[in-house]
């Protein structure tokens, strides 16, 4: 057994951790359930506490019904952006009305008297980012692709807790308009109930949250694939976590502290690694040629199983303007595409990185009517790399709707520096402004300008079928300005979802296809791999995007039964073909496989996956293959809170 904590992050976490337990101060949990419209009026006494004391703790409570939507006739209203600004927000209303007509809609949360009593801008509150695994993203995207959110933007995320609790306002305010379609909005109700629960309070500012600790038990019966770049990989989408055949264990926690504009958040884990496999000089010398590198891959023998210490997200920040701030290991995932964007997604360990991001939509200056912008651009390095070592990457996105129906979004990023590469303002410029080719034809070219990339995706609301019917597509282009540039030169992750389907109205269905083999023809591992930076798209040994490998076409279908927002249950299938030309044989990894969330109260859930896999790839193991895959996980959210 041994552990490989780094020490800084240890440290950070330590102080984070023990800032939770002051002396002399009250930690206790917010209230678990809200059955009454009195419930949300109170706030709780604290009996050791005088009425001057600086701290208390409150009640879980959100205006939810009067609020109206930060959209309203395509216009932004600059008092509704303000959140806290009661007047504005509920649409003129008295504060003492504000219950009674909270109670009568269906939905008795209230305001708390804090919130009645302070005007707060959000713009000017510090708030950390949802995690991308969270059950929040695609309840959100089902009210959306309902039609009972149309300012929402998925092409960045993650988003802010206070971008989600906006997009929960707006809904709520839609929900409350009669709009013919009892069944739907039914449907929104289950999906609103729960949100509500979890982003209940939006004055979360000047606190120290514990917002989950973790444990997830799992297990790979059988060869495992742990190897996307070349061969393919069993579990896809797990921010890199310990993959292997054997059993696996995780134990987490998260927090996030706010103070005004200033947010930190962090989340650890203890791992528990299965080990790997050992790797022959054969399997080297393939890679080697496979991959084009300049120096023999290294074999390596096979390692046990161990434990490390390892960050998932750890950052903090600063707010102002509806923008953030930012440093850090923080997530990037940029696409509509469930299965995985192509560019940046889930499946690694997110990068340390600066960066600036719009956390709500802006609307177009000089044209508001128009729609809405949103942007991110972040600057970070990137680890694992042999090819060279310790290179740096940059990148942007622009993120565009056009009212309820259309989202575009534009990127371009590139990997620069690393060992061999001089790391100098002239170098800087070259990456970002120069659109010559490759410097040098020879791996280690110092003026390589770097290796640039581009991507494009989009989001359309069907029009006639904007409350069921949304399709979405992702694009990756290498050396283009942009894939819109040689649409047949770069490759397509297309998508489709239908929100209910006719007469079950509880469930949804997803397809979407993800290549990496260009429209017009196969070139094999052009994709994803370049002449400087031979493990280019890769964090740790994981792809940065889709786990569909280099030379590879996907498809994947999934289909959910929605019981409430956090109660479901999803079934799905995906087939992976590796070309032929990629290397001899190519081959063909197949799976099916089932995920099911349970809560029984608001503080504590469970989610179970279970997953058969079979492959055939001859270069990586002879004969047909397969495995049974599953874990467990329990979580506990006790959202336990210190206010000042």
């Amino acid at each position: 057994m041994r552990a490989t904590p780094n020490s800084k992050e240890l440290l950070i976490c330590m102080a984070f951790g023990l800032s939770l337990l002051p002396t002399g101060l009250c930690l206790a949990q917010d209230a678990t359930e809200t059955d009454s419209a009195n419930h949300s009026d109170a706030t709780l006494e604290v009996p050791h506490l005088q009425p001057s004391s600086s701290f208390v703790l409150q009640a879980d409570a959100v205006p939810s019904t009067l609020i109206e939507p930060p959209l309203l006739n395509g216009t932004f209203k600059g008092t509704l952006m303000n959140a806290g600004n009661l007047a504005s927000t509920y649409g003129g209303h008295q504060a003492s009305q504000i219950p009674q007509a909270s109670a009568q809609s269906g939905f008795p949360y209230g305001p708390t008297r804090r919130q009645l009593t302070e005007i707060i801008d959000p713009d000017k509150l510090g708030s950390t980012d949802v995690p991308m695994d969270s059950w929040i993203y695609p309840a959100l995207e089902r009210l959306a692709d309902m039609g009972y959110i149309t300012t929402q933007s998925v092409g960045i995320r993650p988003w802010a807790r206070k971008e989600c609790l906006r997009q929960l306002r707006e809904a709520e305010n839609e929900v409350n308009r009669y709009n013919g379609n009892k069944a739907m909005d039914q449907q929104a109700e289950l999906l609103i109930s729960d949100l509500h629960r979890e982003l209940a309070d939006p004055v979360d500012s000047n606190s120290v949250v514990l917002e989950s600790t973790y444990n997830r038990d799992g297990a790979i019966i059988g060869p495992a694939i742990t190897d996307s770049y070349h061969f393919g990989q069993t579990w896809w989408n797990d921010f890199g976590r310990p993959l292997g055949r054997g059993t696996s264990v995780i134990a987490g926690l998260s927090g996030r502290a706010t103070y005004n504009r200033y947010f930190v958040y962090a989340r650890e884990e203890l791992q528990h690694d299965p080990g790997t496999l050992a790797r022959s000089d054969e399997q080297a010398q393939f890679i080697t040629t496979l991959d084009g590198l300049p120096n023999d891959y290294p074999a390596s023998p096979a390692t046990s199983a161990y434990e490390r210490v390892r960050p998932i997200e750890l950052y903090a920040g600063v707010a102002f303007g509806g923008n953030a701030l930012s440093f850090g290991k923080q997530e990037l995932y940029w696409g509509p595409t469930v299965i995985g964007p192509l560019s940046f997604s889930s499946n690694a360990e997110p990068t340390y990185n600066l960066q600036f991001v719009a956390t709500r939509p802006h609307p177009y200056p000089f044209a508001p009517n128009l729609g809405t912008y949103r942007f991110d651009f972040v600057f970070g390095k990137l680890s694992g790399h042999q090819s060279p070592n310790r290179p740096y990457y940059n990148g942007s996105k622009i993120d565009l709707t056009f009212g309820p129906y259309l989202e575009l979004s534009f990127t371009r990023w590139s990997i620069l520096w690393g060992v061999g590469h001089p790391m100098t303002l002239e170098s800087l410029k070259r990456n970002l402004f120069s659109f010559n080719a490759t410097g040098g034809q020879f791996y280690g070219a110092r003026n390589d300008p770097g290796d640039r990339k581009s991507g494009f995706d989009f989001r359309l609301h069907v029009p006639g079928l904007r409350k069921y019917v949304t399709i979405y597509a992702d694009s990756y282009a290498d050396d283009e300005p942009s894939p819109l540039d040689a649409p047949r030169r770069v490759v397509w992750s297309p998508g489709i979802y239908f929100a209910r389907l006719p007469l079950l109205p509880h469930m949804d269905l997803r397809v979407e296809a993800a290549s990496t083999n260009e429209l017009s023809h196969d070139e094999g591992s052009r994709v994803f791999w370049n002449t400087q930076y031979h493990d280019a798209n890769l964090n740790k040994g994981f792809l940065l995007g889709t786990a569909v490998g280099r030379d590879g076409r996907a498809i994947e279908g999934r289909s959910g039964y929605w019981f409430s927002a956090r109660t479901r249950v999803e079934a799905g299938y995906r087939q992976n073909k590796l070309s032929a030309i990629f290397y001899t044989g190519g081959g063909t990894i197949t799976d099916g496989f089932v995920n099911a969330s349970y809560t029984w109260n608001r503080n504590w859930s469970a989610q179970v996956f279970a997953q058969y896999e079979r492959f055939i790839i001859p270069t990586f193991m002879a004969g047909s293959q397969h495995n049974e895959s599953g874990w467990f996980q329990l979580t506990w959210t006790p959202n336990l809170k210190l206010t000042h």
